[in-house]
């Protein structure tokens, strides 16, 4: 009997297996001492390939049905380890407990909070390789335009995205309606912006910054009370023109513009 794929669990399964998942295991250079862990395994093509080249691969999935398959194939394999949960009600100390690799083609419609919920246990997790949607890897990775948002701001406050390659829709089943990217995600182990601006700080200007995006900085620093025509001096003596939107900021003019507001 066939698998039927979920539509609520945003299940979409490579088809186009061979080529796409050697480049994935290439680009993600895992190494015989890698813990790697493994979101959204599906049927388990790429988790065969991690079992060979990795010291260990954990899995978390959230479908039952799928459960029966994994097991059937990797139980009696020494180095699986399979946690069945939503990836966001995980545990990180009880069922991680050690630093890992994460690569994975994770479910698309929980990208932002499955990125956010990895670089929150940073302890255990410091490179990130996952299959995103393609408009979702460019704004991650976009060091400047329309494409930039908080989430861009989340991830290059803790680490460096970067977009590594292009999978068209055709090498899916079901063949989803927009294309995939391959990318990754570094976190830093000297962070100079935590040392810098706390994260609560950060993320309340960033918030600020992109509150209404076609509204421009002098008008969107007003959602934090602050009048108009402080903001804008603030902004003026941050070197920042008062008439810029939040995605032309690059982090460094946010960690300026933070010292200002709050000096």
């Amino acid at each position: 009997m066939s698998f039927k794929h979920k539509k609520k669990f945003g299940q979409n399964f490579l088809t186009d297996q061979g080529e796409v998942l050697a480049k994935i295991m290439e680009v993600s250079g895992v190494e015989a001492d890698d813990a790697i862990l493994e979101i959204g395994p599906g049927e388990g093509a790429l988790t065969e390939l991690l079992l060979e080249a990795s010291r260990k691969v954990t899995c978390i999935e959230i479908d039952t049905d799928l459960e029966k398959i994994l097991r059937r194939k990797y139980e009696s394999h020494p180095k699986f380890n399979l946690v069945m949960s939503d990836v966001l009600e995980v545990d990180f100390d009880e069922k991680i407990g050690e630093k890992v690799k994460v690569v994975a083609n994770i479910p698309y419609y929980i990208t932002s909070p499955i990125i956010n919920k990895l670089i929150e246990n940073r302890k255990y997790v410091d490179e990130i390789y996952i299959m995103v949607q393609k408009e979702v890897a460019e704004r991650v990775c976009a060091k400047s335009g329309r494409e930039r948002s908080t989430l861009t701001l989340a991830v290059e406050y803790f680490g460096e995205a970067e977009y590594l390659f292009t999978i068209p829709k055709e090498a899916f089943t079901p063949v989803p309606k927009v294309d995939s990217a391959f990318m990754s995600i570094k976190i830093r182990k000297d962070n100079p912006y935590i040392d810098k601006v706390s994260e609560d700080v950060f993320f309340k200007y960033v918030k600020a910054a992109f509150f209404n995006k076609r509204k421009n900085l002098a008008n969107n620093m007003t959602s934090l009370g602050i009048a108009k025509d402080i903001a804008k001096s603030k902004l003026e003596e941050a070197g920042i023109a008062p008439t810029r939107r939040a995605e032309t900021l690059s982090i460094d003019e946010f960690m300026d513009l933070i010292e200002v507001f709050e000096g």
